[in-house]
């Protein structure tokens, strides 16, 4: 009887492919296991990048368009250079309690406040278990938490969402604050956070240790309740939260650092943005007379420093710029939520209408657009300053930040008038991209304000791992 042999790998015997041959074997997988077998080894990742398995055009590598959430609307709206994407704030494709709000974004996913990832591209969702209750009287009294979600999709296929305490600023958690607490400081170490990992599949505790002086007490950071916490982010293996100081936290090695805003920041007091761009770290001030500053963080040599990179007084730029609100591209607001109750409620509608079933929407902007000589694109090189017909002229205009664009050195702002504007650095040109304001707005909200904006990076990748938490048994929990 013929004695058949074990294969070498059974053998222990380690059987090297030849780079051409595993290359082949690789391409046969879908993106999600090419991006998780990058992780494995060295010469895996090696193969998989120099033969260019893992398409770049289905990484979150290109900027579609603007979030914006405006106040007293139920969803979100797109705003993006035509022909529009198949990208909405229509999150249709899961049960819908309520609009759904966001708490955080990262490379294509997004945290909803119900403790939902989703991603828009792929239509893929995960619901998150319940948060552990809290274990201390600060923790419990004096403290809220806001998610941050951290996916990168070249690294691994698997995110993790981090609550990041804050310190409450109301009133009553000021004046029942004891001495002892208001004395402490802000923020501990070691600082203790609640992790969700896609890995792990359950919340679990992390401890990260200070790295230099603290920001200072509980009741000092009880009085910067004034400043926005917009503009946190994940680049390169740490994450950077918004508060009246910068706090980077390393994630690999169990650190954070606090990093304070420039002097000049201190003096001004204007409105502060932090984002990451094309030369990493990002912090933009605004004063309320159109003064524009932008540093960028130097992290060499292991220290922290602010570096003056670009100044300029916008004010005269935008007096110079459209007020009308009939502003004709290159970008364009889909209009959502108008054309979502407008087709679904005929006549007299609500706003907030829970019989609204929003599987059948289709918006009219979805066909194609008839041709324009738009000559902007948000990823070409060259940049074109496309300046709107001014009908009128407004010295009380004012401008907000919308986000920076992810790759270029380009600034996305909004006007009082509800225009959407590009400012980029390196020509010192602003430039109108179209009108941001949603029909019929006024009838919607009393209030005409915007409460989050984001550029999106789409992510094509099914990075939402099949091994994930059941989404059905966990919700109906």
């Amino acid at each position: 009887m013929e004695i058949m042999e074990e294969p070498l790998a059974a053998r222990g015997v380690e059987v090297v492919l030849p780079e051409d041959v595993l290359a082949e074997i690789l391409r046969r997988l879908p993106p999600r296991s090419l991006a998780a077998l990058r992780c494995v080894c060295t010469d895996w990742r090696s193969t998989i990048d120099s033969h260019r398995l893992l398409r770049a055009d289905l990484l979150p590598l290109s900027l579609a368009g603007i979030f914006i959430d405006f106040w007293g609307l139920r969803f979100p709206d797109f705003f993006s250079r035509p022909p529009p994407t198949p990208i909405s704030g229509v999150f249709d494709f899961f049960p819908l309690e309520e609009g759904p709000d966001i708490m955080d974004h990262c490379n294509g996913l997004f945290l909803l406040f119900s403790l939902l990832v989703v991603n828009p591209a792929t239509q893929r969702w995960a619901c998150l278990p319940p948060l552990p209750s809290h274990s201390t009287e600060l923790e419990f009294r004096f403290l809220y938490d806001q998610g941050l979600i951290v996916f990168d999709p070249i690294v691994s296929p698997h995110y993790e969402v981090f609550m990041i305490p804050f310190v409450n600023p109301g009133q009553y958690c000021i004046e029942r604050t004891d001495l002892v607490l208001k004395e402490s400081e802000w923020p501990p170490s070691p600082l203790i956070l609640h992790v969700f990992s896609s890995v792990a599949e359950r919340w679990e505790e992390r401890s990260f240790v200070r790295e230099g002086d603290s920001a200072g007490t509980v009741a000092y950071a009880q009085r910067q309740c004034h400043l926005d916490k917009r503009g946190n982010f994940y680049w390169r293996g740490a994450l950077y939260v918004n508060s009246y100081f910068l706090m980077r936290i390393s994630i690999s090695d169990g650190s954070y650092q606090v990093i304070h805003h420039p002097i000049e920041v201190y003096k001004s007091r204007p409105y502060v943005y932090f984002g990451k761009s094309e030369k990493g770290v990002y912090l933009a001030s605004l004063t309320i007379d159109g003064r524009l500053s932008i540093w960028v963080l130097d992290e060499s040599c292991g220290q922290f420093k602010w570096v003056l990179e670009h100044q300029n007084n916008l004010k005269p730029l935008l007096l110079g710029l459209n007020r009308s609100k009939q502003v004709y591209g290159p970008w364009i607001l889909r209009d959502i939520n108008y054309h979502l109750y407008s087709q679904k409620f005929p006549g007299e509608w609500d706003l907030y209408d829970r019989n609204y079933d929003p599987s059948h929407f289709h918006s009219p902007n979805d066909e194609a657009p008839a041709e324009n000589n738009f000559e902007w694109h948000s990823d070409d090189d060259d940049i074109v300053d496309n300046q709107c017909n001014s009908e009128e002229r407004n010295s009380g205009d004012y401008l907000t930040f919308l986000g920076f664009h992810p790759y270029k050195e380009v600034v996305f702002m909004s006007s009082g008038s509800m225009k959407g504007f590009a400012y980029h650095l390196k020509s010192s040109k602003l430039q109108c991209l179209g009108n941001l304001y949603p029909k019929h707005y006024k009838h919607f909200a009393q209030h005409e304000h915007i409460r989050e904006s984001f550029p999106y990076t789409p992510c094509w990748v099914d990075e939402l791992p099949e091994t994930s938490i059941s989404v059905y048994n966990l919700c109906q929990d």
